[in-house]
């Protein structure tokens, strides 16, 4: 039998590197904000987690923006749902999105107004894609390097 004694040094380095994998709150954190610039992006350049560009606002939108003076762009009269993308995170979660009551109609589209008479257009404007997954993948992999590195110094 082969036996490997790890001295107090070295063990206390693993534990505490096991205790980051193991409680990843602050994982979860630096992944909450990257999902806000990811979103902010996407808001300016008014397209879909997959980069199809939103559905152009109808003409009667257009004119009571302008009449009110209100930013034209898409999904932007007030920048609540823009500017105010928000998550929650512990120790076992991380959730992104919206407290926006209008997010949802904003995101799937369907009847919405007086007697639910105007067709809202979808507009996905929340998710993922494949070069959002590889940002977040690399912030991940960055900060679990910059603690191993940490961890290990003499």
């Amino acid at each position: 039998m082969i036996k490997i004694t790890l001295d107090n040094h070295a063990s206390n380095e693993l534990k505490q590197i096991a205790l980051q994998l193991q409680h990843p709150k602050k994982l979860y954190g630096v992944l909450g904000e990257t999902l806000k610039k990811i979103h902010a992006k996407r808001f300016e350049q008014e397209v879909d987690p997959e980069g199809k560009k939103w559905k152009a606002l109808a003409d009667s939108t257009l004119a009571r923006k302008q009449k009110k003076s209100k930013s034209l762009k898409i999904l932007r009269q007030d920048g609540y749902l823009s500017d105010k993308t928000a998550y929650n995170y512990d120790e076992k979660s991380l959730e992104f999105g919206s407290d926006a009551k209008y997010a949802r109609i904003q995101h799937f589209g369907g009847k919405t107004g007086r007697g639910y008479k105007t067709t809202l257009p979808a507009r996905p404007w929340l998710g993922v894609n494949h070069d959002d997954k590889d940002v977040l993948l690399n912030k991940a992999t960055a900060l679990l390097q910059k603690q191993l590195a940490q961890a290990i110094k003499p």
